[in-house]
């Protein structure tokens, strides 16, 4: 994330470097009183299984606290010279020199504020449960309303797309669970809203490298970007800049799953997954280089272990060395079911958004909605929104309406292993 400039730190250099000015106006160098030093701070896999509400109506949206920040203080150095030629200069006290650096005002005209949406495995698939019910309900009778109504009012929608795009291509040999959908049901994709197509996963080479090349060309057209897999590494590991007025977020997905070797990882030759099973350096770099030139970094992984809520050692230490790298947020799937969300040095770690459409087994699951403000200097503020779900027996979605429900859903996220969270009755999460 870019950082804000802080007034303090830029005017006290600014003083620092007419010293040597005021010094030879009022004083020789045998005169010169001894100042006190300045300081300062810088501001500081497996297979798929087949996983899965109550009514529904509108969420309370919180009421957010903005304070006006303080405006940015300095102490000015003052030189002045008696007809003797001696000279005074007053500078920031050592107390001043050291206190924390105040980041400047808003800037009014440049101000924003944005949200970015995700949502866990969609499986759109022929014959599976959730294109029963598509077919059998349409669109609305398999995502309510209000689960809806956040997607397409997100400023960028994203979701895990666990499917392949095609008509050609056969099922892996071997594989227990293979998923292809036919490419006109991308249009299910555009009534969600959903803008970014997370395809570093274990299902996206089910009918192999036709298939895969006719979903990139599939969401291409539909104008979805797609992050995670692509024709060559170059591709799949590419940086998906979403550039929104005055803030520009970037989006990397990657995969770390399928035991079996058969979702094909890409290489400078041949297509493929961005997958980082054994080599995590290409990742990193990639996550460093966004840092450098994003208001917000988004890393979207495919990891853990499917049907449990118990977290592999790798995923918290490559979740770690995300956010060390330079990620402000990381949300993972692939267990097809909710995991914890973990804050590491202040940035949340969803280690799974679990099913969100994907089968027609009952289960907790979410929508996360972000919200950023800020203005051109960078982003000052981020809030997370727990929108609480419920996939049905049915094999649709459906938004928790009853605040009993709600509750339970966010006890139950408090509770999940590695959670170090709290989230109020409005869904706001915060670290615990």
């Amino acid at each position: 994330m870019k950082k804000r400039i802080p007034l303090r730190g830029a005017a006290l250099l600014l003083v620092l470097a007419l010293l040597p000015g005021l010094t030879a106006c009022g004083q020789s160098a045998a005169e010169e009183s001894s100042l006190p030093a300045a300081s300062s701070g810088a501001p500081a896999e497996q297979t798929a299984s087949d996983t899965d509400g109550e009514g529904e109506s509108s969420l309370l949206s919180p009421e957010e606290i903005d304070p006006e920040p303080e405006e940015a203080s300095v102490t000015d150095g003052e030189a002045s010279s008696d007809m003797e030629g001696e000279g005074d200069v007053s500078l920031l006290t050592p107390e001043e020199s050291e206190t924390e650096p105040e980041d400047p005002d808003p800037d009014p005209e440049t101000a924003y504020e944005y949200t970015l949406c995700f949502a866990g495995d969609v499986n759109l698939a022929e014959g599976q449960y959730t294109t029963a019910a598509l077919d059998a309900y349409g669109v609305s009778g398999c995502v309510s309303e209000t689960l809806r109504s956040y997607m397409t009012g997100a400023d960028i929608m994203c979701l895990n797309n666990e499917f392949t795009f095609s008509t050609r291509g056969s099922p892996l040999s071997g594989k227990t669970y293979t998923y292809r959908a036919n490419p006109s049901r991308v249009s299910v994709l555009e009534s969600l809203g959903v803008d970014i197509a997370v395809l570093a996963n274990n299902h996206i080479y089910d009918y192999g490298a036709d298939a895969l090349l006719d979903t990139l060309d599939t969401l291409d057209n539909a104008g979805i970007a797609r992050i995670g897999a692509g024709q060559n590494l170059e591709e799949a590991s590419a940086i998906y800049y979403a550039e929104l007025e005055n803030c520009t977020v970037a989006y990397i997905a990657a995969s770390r799953v399928e035991w079996s070797g058969q979702t094909q990882p890409a290489t400078s030759e041949r297509p493929g997954t961005f997958y980082t099973a054994y080599d995590t350096d290409l990742l990193y770099q990639r996550v460093q280089e966004a840092g450098e030139q994003a208001d917000f970094v988004v890393v979207y992984m495919h990891w853990g272990i499917e049907g449990t809520s118990n977290l592999e050692e790798y995923q918290t230490e490559v979740g770690a060395a995300l956010v060390d790298a330079g990620a402000d947020l990381v949300i993972g799937d692939h267990p097809h079911q909710l995991q914890g969300v973990h804050y590491y040095n202040d940035v949340p770690i969803f280690y799974s958004l679990g099913n969100y459409w994907f089968s027609r087994r009952e289960e907790y699951t979410m929508l996360v909605n972000v919200t950023l403000k800020g203005d051109k200097n960078g982003v000052d503020e981020v809030t997370y929104q727990i929108v609480p779900a419920y996939q049905k027996a049915s094999a649709t979605v459906t938004w928790l309406e009853n605040p009993d429900s709600q509750r339970a859903m966010y006890d139950y996220l408090e509770g999940l292993p590695g959670s170090n969270i709290t989230v109020d009755d409005d869904g706001i999460m915060t670290e615990s």
